[in-house]
């Protein structure tokens, strides 16, 4: 075999390893900028497919600086159940058990009497491993029942971010009928 042919075997072997090596999990969290009060303000905004029957409120969502989704066939006001999300920045590189142990004392401070139950953990596509918990608050009259899951994530560019998905329903039947739709939402995060 000549020397030539040898090098561009072995250029295109490690070509081909390259290909075959597994890439990094994509960046879910992404940056959007806003106009508030007549300068822009970023929102982080995490990335995810919307389920099948529902659909993504984009102007509520950006009113509200959160991702908003709502059934097929009902509106932000009409809907028994709700999924929104959130990402902050997480400059202090907090852990997810601190995120969501202040998530959690400054709801107990707007709602003293909230009952909180930690679900099992929820694995997602990437690796992010979602935190799960149910908080129910029957004396209110908007969200009354929430599953709310939170983990880590990244940018492009490294960043670090609290991620927050949040199942609100009227009653504690929607809330049990539209879990498996949130279920499936994390897991495909």
């Amino acid at each position: 075999m000549n020397c030539a042919f040898a090098l561009r075997l072995s250029a295109c072997a490690v070509f081909l390893a390259g290909l075959a090596a597994p890439s990094p999990a994509p960046a879910l969290v992404e940056k959007v900028m806003t106009v508030c009060s007549g300068q822009l303000c970023p929102f982080f905004k995490p990335a995810f497919a919307v389920p099948p029957g529902w659909y993504e409120d984009h102007k509520t969502g950006m009113r509200l600086g959160v991702r908003l989704l709502v059934p097929l066939g009902e509106s932000f006001d009409t809907a028994p159940a709700i999924i929104y999300a959130t990402a902050r920045h997480n400059l202090e590189g907090e852990d997810l058990a601190g995120a969501v142990a202040q998530h959690q004392e400054s709801l107990r401070r707007k709602i003293p009497d909230v009952a909180i139950t930690r679900l099992g953990d929820v694995a997602g596509a990437n690796g992010s491993a979602f935190q799960q918990h149910e908080f129910v608050s029957p004396r209110l009259a908007t969200q009354p029942y929430e599953r709310v899951a939170m983990a880590t994530d990244s940018d492009a560019d490294g960043n670090s971010y609290v991620v927050r998905l949040v199942l609100t329903a009227k009653s504690e039947a929607v809330l049990q009928s539209t879990e498996e739709t949130f279920l499936a939402l994390l897991k495909g995060y």
